[in-house]
């Protein structure tokens, strides 16, 4: 899989996103692991 910039989300101890919003895909291998992230993201590739 290749991303033409580098991305993050920023979460806090308990992984629980600091922001509300995620703008552009995910990978699989994060929406497995953040469920909650994958909750905010528009698609997951």
């Amino acid at each position: 899989m290749y991303f033409e910039d580098n991305a993050d989300v920023i979460v806090n101890p308990k992984a629980e996103m600091k922001g509300s919003a995620i703008t552009g895909p995910i990978g699989k291998e994060c929406a497995d692991l953040w469920p909650r992230i994958a909750t905010a993201a528009n698609a997951i590739v």
